[in-house]
């Protein structure tokens, strides 16, 4: 693959997550944060990202909070991938 192709990829690795998290978190979060980034080098290459929001639902009983963790990374060594998901109502 090209760097071109990898740069699309790469973006897309971390965008789609806060996409897919970030669109519903807005609508019914007081406050989420999202960050994310991706990386490549003689050791390997991989991505991160993070998100988080917190609400109290406006009276409606539907706060709560989240928070999701996930990283790719392929190397010389080996592959590994991960995810951390918490939330709370």
């Amino acid at each position: 693959m090209n760097r071109k192709t990898v740069s699309r990829i790469a973006f897309a690795a971390v965008v789609a997550p806060a996409l897919a998290f970030g669109a519903p978190a807005v609508a019914m979060a007081d406050s989420f944060y999202a960050a994310g980034g991706s990386y490549a080098g003689p050791l390997g290459a991989g991505q991160e990202s993070v998100f988080s929001a917190a609400g109290h639902g406006h009276g409606h009983g539907k706060g709560g909070s989240i928070y999701v963790h996930s990283f790719d990374h392929a190397g010389p060594w080996g592959a590994a991938q991960g995810d951390i998901i918490s939330g709370a109502r």
